[in-house]
């Protein structure tokens, strides 16, 4: 079957974790003993799988060319202490216990050695609560590698396992995975309906931030949301990842829509339907502190915008950040103390950029001159419900302003902050400090010679150090921020298009000003640019229709209306509703 058939059979579901490796920052583990090599808190993070198939000493690996020696920096997981007898029985039995904050047991995962072909035979499982033992599950005779236990029990504190036999003999234990996400499926019967949007840009078509949101109804089966097992897990920040799919071949393939975070739960005790609503990552970074960017020259946008991202707590594979951003260099680098979204915005005013979050939950920064990809789908009269176009003030212009500014560094090294700070004997502490005025080259001194500063980040306007106290007595110190006094000053950059103010009279456009802008070249660059956008005051098509969730922003689709017109629309906006059918709003605009 596909999107476009009609009569057509859609799916929908929504997975809700409510427990992860992320979201548990409170596991502890405990093992009766470890080998030489083991990292027993590796039970609990991906991967799932060794590095490497382990060359052991027992008598368990040949010389066939398919093992690797081990080392101490390669993902192994714990490995117990005592080997096995000839039977694979240990005659001490050697256990492997997690600790965590209160939460239900849907499932538990055991992943044994899959390089090595090694997993438990024979072992128990004890689920506790608060030390004591509630609920015993003793497996015996398994044969797989990896073993999914469903005990679904709630209020747990800790799950140990104690092994009795190993599936190969002379060995030690090996477990990669000892956890379990608490995460529930919900579709069919138990899902009534979820609507997401997800969206490249606003509706004016400005450069800005956008944050995705969705909501959901699912059904309260025997008020486990606020009676029951999932009662202490109605909490923010658990992941909600929808679906529509549609059947291929016999099964249901599905298509994800993101994944977003709860921000508010509705659990109506006169209803059996609980309203949960949730947003995408990037609205966590409106009361997020980035500390700032220091004054350093010739940088460019790219690594401005890395330098956000990384101090946001994100790694390499949870952005993407446009090439193009490497050719936008600036003299004079800088941004104030802020938020990480006011941040990032700064990057978009300074390169004309999109900042949005994909359906793979990454971060992804677009340039306006970045070629977008094609989509084969077709908005058209046999799938459409309803069509409008829209113009509104920012979608025409034939005057563009854009300002730059020039940094200039005074001479004058000026104070900025004054701070006294009390420590304890031998107390090592770290500290926020602001500015009174931005500065350039800051540097931070103690009045006191046995309080030291041992560490020191700053911006421009703000920043943080950790001081200790290298006395065995109690110290108060002055903390001193000193710096060089910068100087900004704006200019501006217009570009017309006489013409059209021959025809309709002057219709003005000024963008937001950034001081990542410094140079008359960019401003006019960017003016230009804008002008050449704005000038044709295209607007947006809104369509209603059946839907195809193939269909992303940020995609190129074509858009006929019911008088045969067709467009090219770069798609800027969707919302997927379902209710046990698909329906979806797509709102483009002319690229």
């Amino acid at each position: 079957m596909k999107y476009s058939d009609n009569p057509r059979k859609v799916y929908g579901k929504v997975e809700i974790v409510y427990a992860d490796e992320e979201l548990s920052r409170d596991v502890k583990v405990a093992v009766s003993a470890n080998s030489e090599i083991s990292h027993p808190a590796e039970v609990y993070k991906p991967p799932y799988a060794p590095t490497v198939k382990a060359c052991t000493m027992d008598g368990n690996s040949t010389m066939d060319g398919t093992f690797q020696m081990m080392s101490d920096d390669l993902v192994v997981g714990w490995w117990s202490g005592k080997l096995a007898d000839s039977t694979g029985a240990f005659a001490n039995r050697p256990y492997i216990e997690l600790s965590f904050g209160m939460r239900p047991i849907i499932y538990w995962r055991i992943i044994g050695d899959e390089k090595l072909n090694q997993y438990p035979v024979d072992f128990t499982l004890q689920y506790k609560r608060n030390g004591s033992i509630v609920k015993t599950d003793t497996i015996t005779g398994n044969s797989n590698v990896e073993i999914l236990v469903n005990p679904k029990i709630a209020d747990i504190t800790s799950v140990r396992m104690t092994i009795l036999k190993w599936s190969t003999p002379n060995a030690c234990a090996k477990i990669l995975r000892f956890f379990e996400r608490v995460y529930e499926t919900y579709e069919g019967k138990d899902l009534l309906s979820f609507e997401v949007g997800e969206e490249l840009c606003s509706s004016e078509g400005n450069y800005n931030i956008n944050s995705d949101s969705m909501t959901v109804s699912i059904y309260n089966e025997d008020r486990k949301f606020d009676k029951g097992y999932l009662r202490t897990l109605m909490l923010l920040d658990r992941k909600l990842y929808p679906f529509i799919g549609i059947e291929q071949n016999g099964e249901i393939e599905y298509k994800p829509l993101g994944v977003f975070y709860s921000d508010e739960w509705d659990i109506p005790q006169d209803s059996q339907w609980v309203k949960c609503t949730a947003t995408d990552r990037m609205m966590r970074l409106q009361i997020k502190t980035y500390v700032g960017f220091p004054l350093v020259e010739n940088v460019s946008l790219y690594e401005i915008a890395e330098d956000i991202l990384t101090k946001m707590g994100l790694n390499s594979t949870d952005y993407i950040i446009t090439a193009r951003l490497k050719d936008f260099v600036v003299d004079t680098a800088l941004l104030p103390k802020t938020t990480g979204w006011d941040a990032l915005q700064e990057i978009a005013n300074a390169g004309l950029c999109k900042v949005f979050v994909d359906r793979e939950n990454r971060i992804v920064i677009n340039c306006e001159d970045d070629e977008p990809n094609r989509s084969s789908i077709e908005v058209n009269p046999s799938n459409m419900f309803s069509y409008k176009s829209n113009i509104t003030l920012t979608d025409f212009s034939n005057s563009v302003s854009v300002d730059y500014c020039e940094i200039s560094i005074k001479d004058d090294v000026i104070d900025v902050a004054e701070t006294e700070i009390w420590l304890n004997p031998y107390e090592t502490k770290t500290i926020a400090i602001d500015y009174t005025s931005e500065v350039a080259y800051p540097t931070a001194t103690s009045g006191n010679a046995s309080v030291r500063i041992i560490s020191y980040e700053s911006g421009v306007n703000s920043c943080t150090c950790t001081l200790k106290n290298n006395a065995g007595t109690a110290q108060t110190t002055t903390i001193t921020v000193s710096g060089n006094a910068i100087d900004i000053n704006t200019r501006t950059v217009t570009v017309r298009d006489e013409e059209s103010i021959q025809l309709y009279g002057v219709v003005e456009y000024s963008h937001p000003t950034s001081e990542l802008v410094q140079s008359y070249e960019q401003a006019e660059y960017m003016a230009t640019l804008l002008l050449n956008r704005m000038k044709a005051g295209e607007g947006s098509i809104t369509t209603e229709w059946r839907g195809n969730p193939e269909l992303e922003t940020g995609l190129i689709y074509n858009c006929v209306d019911r008088f045969g017109d067709s467009k090219k629309l770069l798609c800027e906006y969707n919302k997927f509703s379902y209710s046990g059918g698909l329906k979806q709003e797509t709102r483009g605009r002319k690229k």
